[in-house]
């Protein structure tokens, strides 16, 4: 099969893929919260930079970019809620 035959709206974006596994990596690992937080801030700027490739070009993949950038959002602000969580309880220990 030549890239001919292949129609523009069945192609996918690498960069919206690549979103989408730092993503969820970032979401994994989020009791490595400085390994999450990279993984995150990584996935969220190749998804940006996906889905405006994907809007220029008119690829299929536009689903694929948005959930990229869900995924790494969720990544970047779940290690920051944890982390504001773990040293409340912290905090709130040493106060008894």
């Amino acid at each position: 099969m030549s890239h001919s035959d292949v129609s523009k709206g069945s192609m996918t974006n690498s960069k919206a893929t690549t979103s989408l596994i730092l993503g969820i990596l970032s979401i994994v690992l989020i009791l490595l919260p400085f390994v999450g937080l990279i993984l995150g801030v990584a996935g969220l700027i190749l998804g940006i930079m996906g889905l405006n490739e994907i809007n220029r070009s008119q690829e299929g993949s536009k689903k694929v970019a948005v959930s990229g950038i869900v995924c790494s959002s969720l990544g970047i602000l779940l290690p920051i809620i944890l982390s504001i969580i773990i040293s409340m309880a912290f905090t709130n220990m040493l106060a008894l």
